[in-house]
């Protein structure tokens, strides 16, 4: 009999301890009745109440910052005084910590916030999915037992897509690490109890170390057989490749999941290796910028599990944080949900590159089961909130494919250039573009009056595939936005009705940039009767990461044999 077990540490449940230790306890925001107005600066910014969960906590200033494709969102909130604040400002893609100070510093200049006295940042962040999605990490080195390292390579020769003879085997098209660079050594630990059947070749570790120190791979995995019931042999083998190549990025498979299944353990040691220098880098630089600029208060990231993490957590570990912004979507959702006595959603997050899926059933998010998660085709063993996600966001470009079929997404105009009407030098007709031309955005009015839209560029660039299309103007943009929505309905039927979940007895929670603008239509085509959209949609993962905790969730397996059961 093989046993899963999942334990889990929510350190915001031991506030004693926290106290003495500078960790913030998680803070319960609540939205009056009547959302009130305080004047800052001589601009009007929302205000809502904050209250805390217990009289004896201590009172914050927290800001809460997610990095989305096309903008970073900040919320700051002040839980004495019930003071809220929201900013947005473009994402930068080739360093998006820029855009995380720039969104933080202008906030605190435009509002009068004395930025040292912050006493927490969150931070929900994309370095890791991009770096997966773009394949843009860095090159791996890998230990394996010997005889086994083509493990990766074979996987569990199931075709992705059954019927297809032109299909792509992500884990061999894309591989994570070259089989030139997949080292092998003489050890074995032996199930079900985790014997030494062979002992580890320490001189042959040594030799793979001293090797990719000479090919310049920094970055290395250690993969042995069983090593969920023994690690010793992996952190044996960790501790000389450190001694023998001190500057590098190491990975214990047991370590990042020490769950069976050698395949999906070893890939995801392999992801949390392909990523780790990067989105270290990213933290550091993050953390220093932060402290270098004066803003005070610990920087705590979000994980795909719906809880904050440390810095010195994400160095170690960053695969889990591939989900950091949705999961933050999420928690804001579920807190809406609480706040309108709304049991059951379907949590509807469309940004400016993607659409994200969640199901909150009786007030709880559900956990993806670990046999199912993936990113970008690869498994993916580490707890996750189980979501969806689809390239349809308001930047989805629309275009007349090879067979002439209107189509819409999953390739998005992004940050830059942009949709058309953003004037960065976008040409392709976008979802935002459509909207602009329908008269559903107010071109002096976007973002609270900060930005501009140019509604010529959107006319020119929608007429031009109408003209393809053999359409007018309006019914092409009418058709761009119908398409976006029913790929958005496919999805959310994917993850309810797919499944056995009526979506009708549902409420659709509407967030990002562009979910409220899409949500009433998708809705309507789901036959779901009850949509919220919380105040200040596009910012609600941001305020998300302010209801999180401070959370570890650890999955091991155990053999247990007949006499033992």
């Amino acid at each position: 009999v093989v046993a899963t077990h999942r334990a889990t540490r929510s350190v915001a449940k031991k506030r004693h301890a926290l106290r003495g230790s500078g960790v913030a306890p998680r803070v319960a925001l609540s939205f009056p009745n009547r959302t009130s107005l305080a004047v800052q600066g001589g601009r009007t910014s929302p205000r809502v109440d904050v209250r805390a969960r217990a009289a004896d906590e201590k009172a914050e200033k927290l800001v809460g910052v997610d990095v989305g494709g096309t903008f970073t969102d900040v919320v700051y909130t002040d839980t004495a005084t019930g003071l809220t604040l929201t900013h947005k400002v473009p994402t930068t893609p080739d360093n998006p910590s820029r855009g995380v100070m720039n969104g933080i510093l202008e906030l605190c200049e435009r509002f009068g916030i004395d930025k040292g006295e912050i006493t927490r940042v969150l931070h929900g962040t994309t370095t890791a999915t991009n770096a997966i999605l773009e394949q843009d990490g860095c090159t791996v080195g890998m230990i394996t037992t010997e005889g086994y390292r083509d493990v990766v390579h074979i996987g569990r020769h199931q075709r992705p897509e059954n019927y297809s003879i032109m299909q792509e085997v992500p884990w061999q098209d894309r591989i994570l690490v070259k089989r030139r660079n997949r080292l092998t050594v003489s050890e074995r630990i032996a199930p079900p109890n985790g014997e030494v059947l062979e002992p580890l070749d320490e001189e042959a570790v040594r030799v793979a170390a001293r090797e990719f120190k000479r090919k310049g791979i920094n970055a290395i995995a250690i993969c042995f057989l069983f090593s969920y019931l023994n690690p010793e042999h992996e952190q044996r083998a960790a501790q000389i490749v450190k001694e023998e190549y001190p500057d590098a990025f190491i990975t214990t498979s047991a370590g990042v999941s020490p769950m069976f299944r050698e395949f999906e353990r070893f890939t995801t040691a392999l992801i949390n290796t392909y990523i780790g220098p990067k989105v270290a880098n990213y933290v550091d630089q993050l953390e220093t910028g932060l402290a270098n600029a004066g803003v005070g208060g610990d920087l705590h990231v979000m994980a795909s599990n719906g809880g904050a993490c440390t810095p010195l957590m994400v160095n170690e570990k960053p695969v889990l944080t591939v989900l950091s912004g949705p999961a933050a979507g999420i928690l804001g959702a579920k807190w809406i949900g609480d706040l309108s006595g709304t049991k059951n959603l379907i949590t509807f997050d469309v940004g400016g590159t993607s659409a994200d899926i969640g199901i909150i059933t009786e007030g709880q998010y559900e956990m993806a089961n670990a046999r199912e998660t993936e990113i970008a085709g690869y498994p993916l063993m580490v707890p996750q909130i189980d979501i969806h996600t689809i390239g349809a966001g308001g930047g989805s470009i629309a275009y007349k494919d090879a067979g002439g079929a209107f189509k819409v997404g999953p390739r998005s105009a992004g940050a830059v250039p942009g949709p058309a009407c953003y004037s960065r030098g976008g040409t392709e007709p976008t979802v935002t573009d459509a909207n602009v031309v329908l008269g559903r955005l107010v071109p002096d009015n976007f973002l609270g009056g900060e930005m501009s839209l140019d509604l010529e560029a959107s006319k020119v660039a929608v007429s031009k595939l109408a003209d393809e299309l053999g359409m007018s103007m309006e019914e092409c943009a009418e058709g761009i936005i119908t398409i976006a929505n029913a790929n958005m309905a496919n999805a959310v039927s994917s993850r309810t009705v797919q499944k056995g979940i009526d979506p009708r007895e549902y409420a659709l929670v509407a967030f990002g940039g562009g979910g409220s603008m899409q949500a009433a239509e998708v809705a309507g085509m789901l036959n779901i009767s009850k949509v919220l959209v919380p105040p200040y949609p596009g910012l609600l993962s941001a305020a998300g990461l302010l209801v999180s905790d401070l959370k570890y969730d650890t999955s091991r397996t155990e053999f247990q044999t007949n006499d033992s059961v």
